[in-house]
């Protein structure tokens, strides 16, 4: 069982008269002690129960978060697979709130007593007790909403082994026949897929199924003493054919252009330059430096300077931004979230003016800033928090040739690499492949460039907005864990920005 601490406060006062009658009828029986096997509204009674429980021990709000996963990666090293990990999982999240402070626990067990013993260490870290009676009234779950109705079939419908095989050492082999510079070709796939239920005493009681696929690939080339790297990833989400509709082709003179072209670039010169950022994956850099700062997880923490600035100006008036879950097959689209919301689509920035955050239920309670679908988790194990989905800058009315036609001497980034971000925004990000921009025209590669920067200062200057917005499958880390993500924007222009480099 894992145990996360994250808040104690003193017990209030209860009556225990009532201890005995409350607890017999999920203690007294070994036969009753089942674990819970399907997600319907067969275990209506026994998860009402528990919240019935938690509920009388003077909590003000009781969530259970159950889950079921099924989970296999693929590694493709050259034209052999390396490493194939699949993995299997069942488990509980139970959280307890009183006032704003919150106390959350997992189990493996899925049995009545290992639920009721979840919920007491739960209760415990708020100072509450399982058999005390406090006039505390849950009136029982709503009817369940069942968004995996048509999704029951999913997981049998994705690509088996065999197939995912196959379709992985194709694209490994299809690289070996683009360039013979690609000394080093690696393909991974990731398939996860989990059902979850989510039940909490204001009557929230929903279920779904999810399906995320992922590929991604990366290329070494060498040619005499030069080297250059290059990787993309794909990825969606409720799509059970994605892998077998991937365009190896395109996928493959992609990766490898990027690669040859890179091997030949020179190292860019260090300076202050207007920089012209593609779309995709581009977008790493708003959801990395700025999107972190709209959660309500860093208002709470009192790291974001965006804190007090809803319906001020914090951006260039060309740039708009959404956070949503509603985009078919984008990577963070979802039909609820971790907490039972459906998903809406969350105007955050809007000509230049800040005018949502991001937030979850404890968001909601601690910072008053109103719940918007966004409570994710990695699984079980993590309560859940505020975080992103799809993220990214709305397009605009440019073509991106206006963009680098605007810059007399810049540097145009293609495709953007690894990068770190500090708690206030602060970042840099390499440039995997960037070009220099001379007389509004794309000039020689360069390499080796690192764009820094930090986002109060950085949002201002996107001065334009192309018309080309796309979209980019990632994962994010955070406080819930690992979840999967879209990043996106058109192409944009950033008028000044520090280029590290040589």
């Amino acid at each position: 069982m894992i145990l996360r601490w994250q808040c104690a406060v003193k017990p209030i006062k209860c009556h225990n008269t009532k201890k005995k009658k409350l607890t017999d009828s999920l203690l007294t029986k070994q036969s009753e002690n089942l674990i819970f096997h399907t997600f319907d509204e067969t275990i209506r009674p026994q998860i009402e129960e528990l919240l019935s429980l938690g509920k009388s021990a003077g909590a003000d709000l009781v969530e259970i978060f159950l889950e079921k996963s099924d989970n296999i990666s693929l590694l493709a090293e050259q034209d052999n697979i390396s490493n194939v990990s699949p993995s299997f999982g069942i488990g509980a999240g139970i959280r307890v709130f009183l006032g704003k402070k919150d106390g959350f626990v997992s189990t493996n067990d899925l049995s009545k007593s290992g639920l009721l013993f979840a919920l007491s260490q739960a209760l415990g870290m708020l100072g509450l007790n399982i058999g005390t009676l406090c006039v505390n009234k849950f009136e029982g779950l709503d009817s369940l909403k069942d968004f995996g109705s048509d999704k029951n079939n999913w997981l049998a419908d994705s690509p088996d082994l065999d197939e995912s095989t196959i379709r992985l050492l194709e694209s490994t082999n299809l690289l070996s026949n683009k360039n013979k510079n690609l000394k080093v070709r690696r393909a991974s796939y990731s398939r996860n897929w989990q059902e979850v239920l989510v039940a909490a005493t204001d009557g929230i009681f929903a279920r779904d199924i999810r399906l995320h696929q992922t590929v991604g690939l990366n290329v070494i080339a060498i040619k005499d003493k030069k080297r250059s790297t290059s990787a993309r990833r794909y990825g969606s989400s409720g799509n059970p054919n994605d892998l077998r509709n991937w365009d190896l082709d395109k996928s493959a003179i992609e990766l490898n252009e990027s690669a040859q072209k890179m091997l030949h670039a020179d190292f860019v010169e260090a300076g202050q330059m207007p920089v012209v950022l593609a779309n995709k994956f581009g977008g790493v850099i708003f959801h990395e430096a700025c999107g972190h700062l709209l959660e309500t997880t860093q208002l709470e923490r009192g790291t974001s300077p965006f804190h007090d600035k809803v319906n001020r100006q914090i951006a260039n008036t060309a740039v708009s931004a959404v956070d949503e879950g509603l985009s078919t097959y984008a990577f963070g689209s979802l039909s609820m979230d971790d907490e039972g919301m459906e998903p809406q689509n969350t105007l955050l920035i809007e000509d230049g003016i800040l005018k949502q955050f991001i937030s979850d239920r404890a968001g909601a309670l601690r910072t008053g800033h109103p719940r918007t679908g966004s409570g994710r988790r990695q699984n079980f194990s993590f309560a859940a928090a505020s975080r992103m989905r799809n993220t990214y800058i709305k397009q605009g009315k440019y073509t991106p040739d206006n963009l680098i036609q605007s810059i007399d001497n810049g540097l145009y980034c293609k495709s953007m690499g690894g990068g770190s971000v500090g708690p206030t925004g602060q970042f840099n990000f390499s440039v995997e492949e960037g070009y220099l921009i001379k007389n509004g025209k794309l000039d020689k590669p360069v390499k080796g460039a690192t764009l820094i920067g930090e986002a109060k200062e950085i949002l201002p200057r996107i001065s334009m907005c192309a018309n080309d917005l796309d979209l980019a499958a990632g994962f994010c880390g955070s406080v819930s864990g690992s979840v999967n993500v879209t990043v996106g924007q058109p192409h944009i222009k950033v008028d000044s920005i520090t280029v590290g480099g040589r």
